[in-house]
């Protein structure tokens, strides 16, 4: 093989994006490239799961919220360079299908449960003038962007984050 195919993943999920007062929700991850990132609540599909339910569940084990309405925003997708475990180099492509998702901020939620596959150490509302690329994953910075024009990138992003985890 060529060496980047060698070890080539591709990850399809679906993620909301929720806002409320110049603030966006999102989960502390602590598995996958993303660790030690602020992410987006979202995440693959479950066996005969459509992707509406899969936003709304992922979003009540992520964050703790209901999910009372959804919008497709569209698809976006990129590209992600990271050391796993056992230090070998992932190459993974990642698409996102994304939704605007609307929640009650106030609302009083559940705790975010613990179980094999979790990756979210709870959930926060960021202002979106503290998303950094440092501290963001590549699906929040698309987040903050669409939230700023409504639009999504066409031209598929490169991240590294090899050895930054």
């Amino acid at each position: 093989m060529d060496g980047i195919t060698d070890n080539f993943y591709r990850h399809m999920g679906v993620y909301g994006i929720s806002v409320d007062n110049e603030r966006l929700l999102v989960i502390r991850k602590i598995l996958g490239p993303y660790t030690g990132k602020f992410d987006l609540p979202g995440g693959r599909l479950e066996s005969m799961e459509s992707l509406e339910l899969a936003v709304k569940r992922e979003f009540r084990e992520e964050t703790g919220h209901t999910v009372k309405e959804l919008k497709s925003i569209g698809v976006s997708d990129f590209f992600v360079l990271w050391t796993l475990k056992n230090n070998t180099v992932e190459h993974l492509h990642h698409i996102a299908v994304l939704y605007e998702a609307s929640v009650d901020s106030g609302e009083q939620v559940v705790s975010v449960g613990a179980f094999e596959e979790q990756d979210s150490k709870g959930a926060l509302w960021m202002s979106l003038t503290n998303v950094t690329p440092d501290n963001s994953s590549p699906l929040v910075l698309q987040a903050v962007d669409w939230i700023r024009s409504r639009t999504l990138p066409v031209v598929s992003g490169q991240f590294d984050y090899r050895n930054k985890c």
